[in-house]
């Protein structure tokens, strides 16, 4: 079954991404803070989804880490920041999804990833 890691800080967000995931027929691995999902082999996972600020540290940081892990990972973002020199820097790694109002084609973005990747 095809594996996605989400990473964000917020438990809200984490189990109704365990719930689409499950709903969408796609494995999650789940990781509150950015030092949490270090420890979590980048080749596990056919696709990341991540908050861009973490509590700990931020999402284009994590995403280089884990491309060092697997260069081809597909990873998109989460925010709900309207604009910062941030999201530039992410949308250079990734596509960026609202939290407000594309949580849904976020993880629609991710399982898609994750089914090519696991064929």
């Amino acid at each position: 079954m095809p594996r996605v890691l989400f990473v964000d800080d917020s438990a809200v967000a984490r189990a109704l991404a365990e719930r689409l995931f499950g709903e969408a027929g796609v494995a999650v691995t789940t990781a509150a803070s950015s030092s949490e999902a270090a420890r979590i082999d980048p080749g596990s996972v056919c696709a990341a989804l991540l908050d861009v600020e973490l509590g700990d540290g931020l999402g284009t940081d994590l995403a280089r880490l884990l491309r060092r892990g697997c260069p081809r990972l597909p990873i998109a973002f989460l925010t709900s920041a309207e604009r910062t020199a941030v999201l530039d820097e992410a949308r250079a790694l990734g596509p960026v999804f609202m939290k407000t109002d594309e949580v849904e084609a976020a993880v629609r973005w991710a399982a898609a990833r994750a089914a090519e990747g696991s064929g």
